[in-house]
C-alpha cells in the first residue's frame, strides 16, 4: 500500500501498530469504557473511492463462559453498571413483582449479558453447537459475508458502504467453471460434469454465491448485487472497520444442512450495535472481529428453538433468563429509567478475503429442529470438541449420517481450526 505524503505515512504506522492490538486497545477507549474509534473527518472520503472488499467470517466464538464473556463486547449503553444505582435501566417487573436484577458490567463497562448467562447454558445443552457452526460455515453453507464498496484503500475513510449477507454456497474453484445443480438449488457443481464443486479453501481465493433475499431485484427480474436491501454507512478509522448496526440488523447462523435432527439455524437480530474488525496490511484478513448489540426477549425465544434448544420456549426464556435483561431494547432509552427488556451480546470472529461470484437461485430453507415432533432431538456429540474431551469417535458418530458428518469435519482445510479457540485478547 503506497502513502504519498508524510501524513499518510504516519497514519499508516499507527494503523500497522494497531493491527496487532485487541479491540480494547487503550487508544480506542474513551472515558475508560470499551468503545470504538470515532468516524474520521469528511475530507478522508470521496465519491471517487472505488475499492471493494469481501470478508467471509470464520472462528465465530459462541461457547463463552461467564469469565471470558466479561471482556467480549463493548459498552453499548455508555454506562458502567456496578449495581442497581448506576444501571442503564430498571430491573424487569412482571405483574407488579420485580423479577430482574442489576447485571454488573464486565471490564471497562463491557455489556454481554447473554455471554455470561445463556451461551454457557447453550454450550452445555448443545456441546457441538460451535463445531457445527464452524463446519457449515467452513463448507460455505450460510457463511456470513461483509461486502465493502467505495473504500479509498487508506487507514481512514469516513464513508464506506457495507452489506451483511450470507452465502448459499461457496467454493475455492474458478466460478466460471461451476453453477448450481438443477436438481438442488443449494449445491455448486461443475458445469461440464455435474460433479460436486470443492468447498472453500479459506486462502483468500474463495468465490461466494450469496442469498438473493438480501438484494433488490432489477427491472429485468434478476437479482441486482449492486442494490443491497440494507446497506450500512460504515467507516474505517486507523485501519479499523466500524459498521454501526441499525435497529433490526441481523444475519442467520446455520448449524447443519438438515441431514440430522439436531441441525438448526439461528437468526440473530439486534436493535442497534456495532460490528468491527481490523483490516490487516494487505487487506486479506479482518482481525479481532467483534459483533455486539441488543437482543430482545422475543427474538431470543425464537432463536433458541431454531438451533435445537427445544425446552427453552418463550415462557422458559422469560422465567429463567428474563432477570438478566440488562439494557433497554431502544438505545435512545439508555439512562432514562425505562425497564430492561433486552440482553446485550458480544461475539468475536475473524474475516478472510474472497469474492462475490453471484447470487444463488434461491435462499436456503429455514431449519427447524424442534418442529414436527414432541420428542427432543438427541444431544449431538459427533464433533471434534467431544472427541478431544474423551468421547470415542465411533460412539458419537455411529449412524450413517453422522459418519458422513465426521468425514466432513476431516475434510475441512487446516485454516478452519477445531475446536474454535477463544479470542486471544483477554
Amino acid at each position: 500500500m503506497r502513502f504519498l505524503t508524510w501524513t499518510r505515512f504516519a497514519a499508516g504506522l499507527v494503523w500497522l501498530a494497531m493491527s496487532s492490538c485487541s479491540v480494547y486497545d487503550s487508544q480506542l477507549i474513551e472515558d475508560s469504557t470499551a468503545g470504538v474509534p470515532p468516524r474520521p473527518g469528511e475530507g478522508t472520503s470521496s465519491e471517487d473511492d472505488s475499492q471493494s472488499l469481501v470478508f467471509a467470517l470464520k472462528d465465530v466464538f459462541v461457547e463463552q463462559s461467564a469469565e471470558n464473556a466479561s471482556v467480549i463486547g463493548l459498552d453499548i449503553d455508555s454506562i458502567i453498571t456496578t449495581g442497581e444505582d448506576d444501571a442503564s435501566c430498571i430491573p424487569r417487573r412482571v405483574e407488579g413483582e420485580t423479577v430482574g436484577q442489576s447485571v454488573v458490567d464486565g471490564d471497562k463497562g463491557v455489556d454481554n449479558s447473554l455471554g455470561t448467562t445463556l451461551l454457557p447454558a447453550a454450550g452445555a445443552v448443545l456441546p457441538c453447537l460451535q463445531d457445527n457452526l464452524a463446519l457449515t460455515m467452513g463448507r460455505g453453507v450460510g457463511t456470513i459475508l461483509i461486502v465493502l464498496q467505495g473504500w479509498n484503500g487508506q487507514p481512514n475513510d469516513a464513508h464506506v458502504t457495507a452489506t451483511l449477507t450470507t452465502s448459499v454456497d461457496g467454493t475455492r474453484e474458478d466460478p466460471d467453471l461451476i453453477g448450481f445443480d438443477n436438481e438442488d438449488d443449494y449445491e455448486l457443481v461443475y458445469k461440464d460434469s455435474g460433479n460436486d464443486a470443492p468447498d472453500p479453501g479459506w486462502a483468500n481465493q474463495d468465490a461466494w454465491f450469496v442469498d438473493p433475499a438480501d438484494f433488490e431485484t432489477g427491472d429485468d427480474g434478476q437479482v441486482d448485487l449492486a442494490r443491497p436491501k440494507s446497506p450500512t454507512d460504515a467507516y474505517v478509522a486507523f485501519g479499523r472497520l466500524v459498521l454501526p448496526l441499525s435497529p433490526g440488523s441481523g444475519f442467520k447462523l446455520i448449524a447443519g444442512d438438515g441431514s440430522l435432527p439436531s441441525d438448526g439455524s439461528m437468526s440473530v437480530f439486534v436493535n442497534g450495535g456495532i460490528m468491527m474488525g481490523d483490516i490487516n496490511e494487505d487487506a486479506t484478513e479482518l482481525e479481532h472481529g467483534l459483533f455486539t448489540g441488543r437482543m430482545t426477549l422475543d427474538t431470543l425465544a425464537s432463536a433458541t428453538a431454531e438451533i435445537g434448544i427445544c425446552a427453552l420456549n418463550a415462557t422458559v426464556i422469560e422465567t429463567l433468563f428474563g432477570e438478566y435483561a440488562d439494557v433497554p431494547s431502544n438505545p435512545a432509552d439508555d439512562g432514562l429509567g425505562t425497564e430492561c427488556d433486552a440482553f446485550s451480546l458480544g461475539v468475536t470472529f475473524v474475516g478472510v478475503s474472497g469474492q462475490v461470484a453471484g447470487a444463488a437461485p434461491r435462499s436456503r430453507p429455514q431449519l427447524a429442529p424442534c418442529a414436527g415432533s414432541a420428542d427432543v432431538p438427541p444431544i449431538d456429540r459427533c464433533c471434534p470438541s467431544e472427541w478431544l474431551a474423551g468421547r470415542a469417535r465411533e460412539e458419537t458418530c455411529a449412524s450413517t449420517e453422522k459418519a458422513f458428518k465426521a468425514a466432513a469435519f476431516d475434510a475441512l482445510p487446516e485454516t478452519i481450526a477445531l475446536p474454535v479457540a477463544a479470542p486471544d485478547f483477554f
